[in-house]
């Protein structure tokens, strides 16, 4: 073996054996830091259908609001803004609802439609009803968000239990509408849990446009006074979602609503409403980039829920201070009127969670090389003779000797490895090959830009 093999050799026994002797303490390290969300830019996503470049498409669903008679018009007045899309309910098998597309057309807005298989899959078939519904949609004239057969991961819907049957549904669905209207986005929607099995009903990435997420605050889960539920955050019931679909898929909140009263206890939450709302709207400008379309459910369940889910209020129309709240959130530009051009296939610069391959020691943030790798398209070299670690992006370069992990918790500067990774400090490399680092204090949220 030769002097140069022989000293690779120990300079990898080495790296690893410090790696081995730290992992604990720097997954400690990492547990206690998991709270800094890092989001870095990329500039090769490719646009899905009618997907926004930026912003979030403003929705909402007020056909059961019997405050207004569902008035989509008078919703846009009393919130102050026009909305991009409104959403219905349609059961499979049911007739189209040219009345509503017709009101929906009126006021400017794209059509979204829960279409939901409530007599089970077995009745959804490639024949003339799914046919002609198509058409129909395509007849429309606007963009469509079809939400078919959402909530399918729980127990609660008539097409859920069996992946393998929806996912055949799903996809002769996406092919129907491939062919008769493709002004349509399929949009495969899940309730917040059970996550365990929201992955067995997905259909592919190939046979779904968007991906979506139903997210409810409430006091009690299931009008349960034993199952409180009012600390849950709303940005972290999105999560599960968001991390394992954003990077490919846009992300719609399909449906939202906060309580402000629940028959559960006989009591009014309008400042619990307010805080969720003001969450989510505010997470979603800041935190939550992926997310390009949102829709309030804005209904009185006590009056408008079957029997047996009355339990909730979350309309907004019957509270002058919700009311307000909300109009003040959705004011801001970054939440869009209107549903824009299909600019599906276009490369567009986008902001992506990356969570995997980070770790924060003493305050500092360390990116994995798999991360510079993937997400800043940068080159990783290693100078086994000089132990060094260089990175480089076009002609920026920079180079790091290898430190233990223990000389880099103590603030000794350089890179390190932790079993068999490579890591960096991120100011530095960022800085170094061409991309602009923000800390939000109030956030904890580290965002990564391209320079130019």
């Amino acid at each position: 073996m030769t002097k140069i093999k022989q000293l690779a050799l120990w300079i990898l026994i080495f790296a690893f054996t410090c790696a081995s002797f730290t992992s604990a303490k720097a997954e400690q390290t990492f547990d206690a830091n998991s709270n800094i969300r890092v989001l870095i830019e990329v500039n090769d996503y490719k646009l899905s259908k009618y997907e926004p470049t930026k912003g979030v498409y403003l929705g909402a669903y007020v056909y059961q609001d019997t405050l207004i008679n569902g008035d989509m018009k008078k919703f846009n007045e009393l919130t102050g803004k026009k909305h991009a899309s409104f959403f219905i309910y349609v059961g499979y098998g049911s007739p189209f609802p040219q009345k509503w597309i017709d009101e929906l057309k009126k006021v400017g807005a794209a059509a979204h439609i829960a279409f939901e298989p409530n007599n089970g899959l077995d009745e959804v078939k490639d024949d003339g009803y799914l046919r002609s519904f198509a058409k129909k949609l395509n007849e429309a004239g606007i963009p469509v968000f079809l939400r078919f057969a959402s909530e399918m991961n729980g127990d609660w819907t008539a097409y859920s239990g069996d992946p393998k049957k929806y996912i055949e549904k799903w996809r002769l669905v996406h092919d129907v509408m491939e062919e008769e209207a493709p002004n349509v986005m399929m949009v495969w929607t899940v309730f917040t849990f059970p996550q365990s099995n929201i992955l067995s009903y997905y259909p592919g990435d190939d046979y779904v446009d968007w991906v979506g997420v139903n997210i409810y605050n409430v006091i009690y889960h299931n009008g349960n006074i034993n199952l409180k539920a009012d600390q849950e955050d709303p940005l972290e019931l999105l999560d599960y979602v968001y991390d394992t679909f954003s990077e490919r898929k846009p992300i719609q909140i399909s449906e939202f609503g906060a309580t402000h009263y629940t028959i559960t206890d006989g009591k009014y939450y309008e400042d619990f409403a307010i805080e969720k709302i003001t969450r989510m709207y505010n997470g979603l400008k800041t935190k939550y980039p992926r997310v390009k379309s949102i829709f309030y459910f804005d209904v009185n369940n006590l009056v408008n829920a079957p029997a047996g889910r009355r339990i909730n209020n979350y309309a907004i129309t019957d509270n002058e201070r919700i009311l307000k709240t909300y109009s003040n959130l959705i004011s801001d530009p970054y939440f869009l009127s209107d549903v824009g051009p299909n600019l599906e296939g276009t490369a567009n610069n986008e902001f992506m969670v990356v969570k995997d391959g980070i770790l924060v020691l003493n305050g500092k943030t360390f990116v994995s090389s798999a991360v510079l790798q993937k997400y800043m398209k940068a080159r990783v070299f290693w100078d086994s003779q000089n132990n060094k670690l260089t990175v480089s992006k076009g002609s920026n370069t920079i180079t790091f000797d290898i430190k233990s992990y223990k000389d880099v918790t103590n603030g000794q500067r350089g890179a390190f490895i932790l079993n068999g990774t490579s890591y960096f400090p991120l100011i530095e490399i960022a800085q170094q090959i061409g991309y602009i680092i923000k800390w939000d204090g109030n956030e904890k949220l580290i965002k990564v830009s391209m320079s130019s």
